[in-house]
């Protein structure tokens, strides 16, 4: 019996000790690699030809896209096409809405920062160049108040989220205060082996201007990825 308690307590720590990544920082370059793996599914994003789109203020199941060669169509939860005026809010190019674009992901003011390991990701800070914010009439960029993380994997220098938020309140201008700050997007292969894509997003933002309250909260999801048509 001794002899068991002695090997369950041993194993556990003989296997804490051997997991990666729990003590040691990732390789130098991995930033760098993530930066240019994400430009290759961003560039692979056009072998998708449909997807499902599902927003939070939607609540007939989403839109569904059908990308051919010519403009996308955009069809509602029971595949019947959106009238004109509804379609017209949607990009000519709905990729542009999966796309892991490494210069709006990666792209960073400062020198990117190991800062930890999370669930086998390699967790990395750095402040966004350009993060412009909308509504109520008013528009600034609040990427000096912000902080991005990044959580790539080790093996596959692939970009799994990225989450930004404002260590506390601030002002972006005289007459705004932005509360509380805070994206995250999650990204996922579209299929085995595929581009690897926008999966959900969400956003929470709390801002007062002019004495009034603005709550900015939401998330989408995307699935249902669909190949192009080989030839």
């Amino acid at each position: 019996m001794k002899n068991i308690l002695r090997c369950s307590v041993i194993l556990p720590a003989l296997l804490l000790s051997a997991s990666p990544a729990l003590g040691d920082e990732p390789p130098a370059d991995l930033f760098q690699r993530a930066v240019a793996t994400a430009q290759l599914h961003n560039d692979r994003a056009g072998e998708v030809c449909g997807f499902a789109y599902a927003p939070h203020w939607n609540e007939d199941g989403g839109f569904i896209v059908e990308q051919g060669e010519g403009a996308a169509r955009w069809l509602d939860a029971r595949s019947q096409p959106l009238d004109e005026e509804l379609a017209a809010n949607f990009p000519e190019d709905p990729r542009q809405m999966i796309r892991q674009s490494p210069d709006r992901l990666l792209e960073s003011a400062d020198t990117p920062r190991f800062v930890r390991w999370e669930d086998g990701l390699a967790i990395y800070q750095f402040q966004p160049v350009s993060l412009p914010l909308a509504g109520g009439g008013f528009s600034f960029d609040v990427a000096e108040n912000v902080v991005a993380e990044v959580g790539i994997d080790p093996d596959t220098a692939m970009v799994a989220f990225r989450e930004v938020k404002a260590p506390s309140s601030f002002r972006p201008n005289a007459v705004v205060r932005i509360r509380d700050y805070e994206t995250r997007v999650n990204f996922r292969p579209a299929w085995p082996d595929g581009p690897v894509v926008v999966a959900d997003q969400r956003y929470a933002i709390v801002a007062v201007a002019m004495l009034q309250t603005h709550n900015l909260t939401g998330s989408s999801t995307y699935s249902g990825f669909t190949r192009c048509e080989a030839g």
